[in-house]
């Protein structure tokens, strides 16, 4: 229904229309604002740590923010439990993160990521890793997602290994190798530094999106809002003769 307040327009469903949309991009703005702030204290948190000098394993406790930790580890891999970490691009090129369990001197079991390798040409033909033996130092830093992991895809019916796997869970992953539940789990991975042995391609930003795209989508959101709120003014403020 459309009303006249004196010359002027005044439609009580348009008007609902624009108390519902607008404070939605308004928050919709201020969201992409906390998470720019949010993707900068992650980079000052993973500058930080990088120039730090890296500490035994053994010595981190899993109760700690651990983000970005520089550790050294030592230990054995298991050749026989490796996992392929699927979804994951170098440069274009589908491909994979070598994910392989290592036994450490400490008795305990990490998963190590040793970075990224090409998929290759069919994706039921699975990449050979080549096993790593005997006792080996690693320094690499710990990786604690962020968030939800997002899931692109089901797994591949592999019924030997190693196994697709579509999101990165040591428990699940310590459950999947079949290892002795009386071992103890370090609960993240280690992503291999790039000057550690046995590491692919380190293929690891500290953050996907930049905190200047967050920005630039609340300055979107906000122009949305104002736009409509503009145009909705203009239509109910002009005169019905017009």
């Amino acid at each position: 229904m459309l009303a006249k307040l004196g010359h002027k327009r005044f439609d009580w469903k348009l008007t609902l229309l624009v108390l519902v949309l607008c404070p939605v991009l308004v928050s919709l703005g201020f969201w992409q604002l906390q998470r720019e702030q949010e993707k900068i204290d992650l980079l000052n948190l993973y500058t930080e740590r990088q120039q730090q000098a890296p500490v035994d394993i053994a010595q981190l406790d899993p109760l700690d923010d651990l983000s970005y930790r520089q550790v050294t580890i030592a230990g054995s891999f298991d050749n026989t439990h490796v996992f392929l970490l699927d979804n994951k691009t170098y440069q274009g090129q589908p491909g994979y993160e070598v994910i392989v369990p290592l036994h450490t001197t400490a008795g305990t079991v990490a998963f190590i990521n040793r970075g990224w390798i090409p998929q290759g040409q069919y994706r039921d033909q699975l990449p050979a890793i080549a096993s790593v033996f005997g006792e080996v130092s690693l320094t690499g830093s710990v990786y604690v997602a962020v968030g939800k992991q997002l899931v692109l895809g089901t797994e591949l019916a592999a019924q030997g290994w190693p196994k697709v796997i579509q999101t990165l869970e040591p428990a699940v992953l310590f459950t999947l190798a079949g290892k002795d539940a009386r071992l103890a789990l370090f609960p993240f991975s280690i992503r291999l530094a790039q000057t550690s042995p046995h590491v692919f391609m380190p293929n690891w930003p500290a953050i996907t999106t930049s905190p200047e795209k967050h920005r630039g989508y609340a300055v979107q959101w906000f122009a949305m809002a104002a736009t409509l709120l503009g145009l909705y003014l203009y239509y109910s403020l002009r005169s019905t003769q017009k």
